[in-house]
């Protein structure tokens, strides 16, 4: 029996502007970023559907800072999930999303990050990071990924920094 991750599948491209540039530019209004580093989520339809060919569902970056990474971008092609088969859709919202899923791939991803961090400010982002395993900070919109064993000093210092880039 085939599964979600038969025809869902996290990327990391170069170049986002192609695969996700619509996407985006419907969730933001604005171009997608150039500065790295970009996760897809592509749906490859089951070979009984009529569309065969793969294309993007979800999108989200992950920009290095320092020695965390800071996410953010995440967006979702809410019409997807209407051409999934029952049996996908039903799947996917068993895992919480097309978000949560090229979030928690992306997260996978990041190597030796020690941590990676959001700035959400919408509800929905929210829960997903939440279903993603991010935390509250007790900093307004901030959230996190503790991906290393670190003191509490350090995890101070590490909020520090990133809240002083302000929203990423």
């Amino acid at each position: 029996m085939p599964t979600y991750r038969d025809y869902l599948r996290t990327e990391e491209v170069s170049d986002a502007r192609g695969p996700a540039g619509e996407l985006f530019r419907r969730a933001f209004n604005h171009d997608v970023p150039d500065y790295p580093r970009h996760f897809v989520l592509v749906y490859t339809p089951p070979p009984e559907m009529e569309e065969t060919a793969g294309r993007v569902v979800a999108y989200v970056h992950q920009t290095p800072f320092e020695n965390v990474h800071l996410g953010g971008g995440m967006c979702v092609d809410e019409r997807a999930y209407r051409s999934f088969p029952r049996w996908l859709f039903a799947e996917v919202r068993r895992e919480g999303g097309l978000a949560t899923i090229v979030t928690r791939d992306s997260l996978a991803m990041l190597g030796d990050s020690v941590a990676a961090f959001g700035h959400v400010g919408e509800p929905r982002a929210r829960e997903a990071d939440l279903r993603t395993g991010y935390v509250d900070t007790g900093r307004p919109h901030l959230m996190v990924v503790w991906r290393a064993p670190l003191s509490d000093a350090e995890k101070e210092r590490i909020l520090d920094r990133v809240e002083a880039q302000g929203p990423f």
